[in-house]
């Protein structure tokens, strides 16, 4: 049977949105399939090419249902769900929700291309829905009267109309985050440390600070439990151990500690909806939706630690560093706060972890003539960079956070540093009383102890955690007055200065958060 030519080329419109969509489609998946979204692209393209020219040719009812087919996958699994669901309403809607209440997340908003091929998708799917319409319409209703064609014209019109009244009122629905009666009172925290490897010594210490939280807890309305997930120090191993933690043991909330793991524990609370606060310094890991972090920020301890080398004359300083994510970050902001401020920077160099020996560097730094070291690494680097510095007569050493993480402290014995603030020293000394031998490190223990319980007044108020957590302006912390701006995602606490005295870190007087927040 002949085709006619208004089919015909209403069947090359049809197949011409179809190849544009599928396009746009490659390179939107291409962010989250890679090289795979290529084979993805051109599945939707050449398999309708050659179901449709099965059916010019042949006329074929198995064609032109397989065509239709794949233009239906297309309009609803790409064109509403990818496009309209999770990219127009998701940017629009979503950003609309969120700055009139907070019971909405803040959306996460992905790359320029990423966004608009996604917004083009939906765009492309109406397209394909259009013209398949027009196509079909051509085979069966080739002519008709003009009045019977603006009656099904205004039947599509009005379905259009009730089906997107109907998709943006299931996306508040179910966009809104509400407080959920946890099954049989149980809430389940999810504790994401590395127990092992070298940061073992901050993990194990950290969940002991989780567990003296949990046992302080009295006469809550709920049990609270912790489901511990230890992980390395390697990120791609730990995907698959936050992926378990909340997939499987369900967890109502996370908490956790190292930025390199609050990297990747970040996407999948995000995905799961609950709450995670990360002791970590990493900016790109609170976004206030789902993710917080409680910790003084590298420009805050940068501030201090410029204003406390001014005090002591200091003009001049040298850096060795360790190339770690939080590192870089501490470095980078005491860089930009010297310049600022009008110190110098005589030497600087960066070493990997593996880096043991530091004769050298230490000696070129020196021969900048700084009038200080900055120091800051991990250990086994760091005792072994401080043991070096004490043979070579260093002692006008300097840093932020790490001598208080040394496993021989007496190495930096007079070393002055910025930490956390830690007002409550009895806090320190009934940790250290129920785990004598633990090492206790002032920038993750108070901030550990606060996460649990932050999420624990949650729910002992009856209110979603992510929101909870969204509206918390202030919060009376163990270290300090914790403080977040609203959709910052970040629990401020002002830094204080310490020195290793008699071989332990030492708060040293006059450096109280009340004077280091004026």
């Amino acid at each position: 049977m002949a085709t006619s030519n208004g089919t015909r080329e209403s069947a090359r419109l049809s197949l011409l949105s179809v190849v544009l969509t599928a396009v746009v489609i490659t390179v939107n998946h291409w962010y989250v399939l890679g090289p795979g979204a290529l084979a993805l692209g051109a599945t939707l393209a050449t398999i309708p090419t050659a179901l449709l020219l099965w059916y010019l040719k042949s006329r074929s009812k198995a064609a032109l249902g397989g065509y239709l087919l794949v233009t239906l996958w297309i309009v609803v699994g790409f064109g509403l769900m990818k496009g309209l669901w999770k990219s127009g309403l998701r940017l629009f809607l979503g950003t609309f929700l969120a700055s009139v209440s907070t019971s909405f997340p803040k959306p996460v908003i992905g790359s320029v291309a990423f966004e608009m091929s996604g917004l083009l998708t939906f765009i492309g799917g109406v397209f394909v829905a259009y013209y398949a319409y027009k196509f079909l319409r051509s085979i069966y209703a080739p002519t008709g009267g003009t009045r019977r064609s603006s009656e099904v014209a205004m039947g599509w019109v009005a379905a259009a109309v009730l089906g997107a009244i109907g998709v943006v009122s299931a996306y508040v629905v179910k966009d809104r985050d509400r407080f959920v009666v946890p099954p049989r009172g149980v809430v389940k925290i999810g504790v994401i440390v590395p127990t092992t490897g070298p940061y073992a010594l901050l993990g194990n210490s950290y969940l002991k600070a989780l567990q003296m939280a949990k046992d302080d807890l009295k006469g809550t309305k709920y049990q609270y439990e912790l489901v511990i997930r230890g992980v390395g120090a390697d990120p791609a191993k730990a995907a698959a151990v936050i992926r378990q933690v909340v997939n499987e043991d369900k967890v109502d909330a996370i908490v956790g500690g190292i930025s390199l793991i609050g990297l990747v524990t970040k996407p999948y609370a995000t995905h799961a909806r609950i709450p995670h606060i990360c002791v970590c310094t990493v900016k790109a890991i609170p976004d206030g939706a789902y993710n917080f972090s409680n910790i003084p920020t590298p420009e805050a301890e940068a501030t201090l630690w410029v204003r406390e080398a001014q005090r002591r004359g200091i003009a001049k300083v040298a850096i060795l560093s360790q190339n770690h994510i939080s590192i870089n970050g501490h470095v980078s902001a005491l860089k930009a706060e010297a310049t600022r401020a009008g110190l110098t920077v005589t030497y600087e160099r960066r070493f990997e972890a593996a880096q043991t020996e530091f004769r050298e560097m230490i000696a070129a730094a020196q021969a900048s003539k700084p009038d200080v070291l900055y120091v800051e690494a991990a250990n086994p680097g760091l005792d072994l960079l401080g043991q070096q510095l004490r043979d070579a007569g260093v002692r006008q050493v300097s840093s932020v956070v790490a001598p208080s993480l040394s496993q021989k402290p007496e190495l930096f014995e007079g070393v002055w540093y910025t930490d956390s603030n830690l007002r409550d020293m009895a806090f320190r000394q009934r940790f250290e009383d129920k785990y004598p031998g633990t090492q206790f490190a002032t920038h993750m223990m108070p901030y550990a102890y606060d996460s649990l319980n932050m999420i624990v007044q949650a729910y002992e108020r009856g209110a979603s955690p992510a929101v909870y957590l969204r509206n918390l302006r202030s919060y009376d912390g163990t270290a300090d007055t914790l403080t977040q701006e609203p959709g910052s995602g970040i629990f401020r606490s002002a830094p204080s200065v310490w020195v290793i005295k008699d071989g332990k870190p030492t708060l040293l007087s006059g450096h109280s958060s009340q004077e280091n927040a004026s």
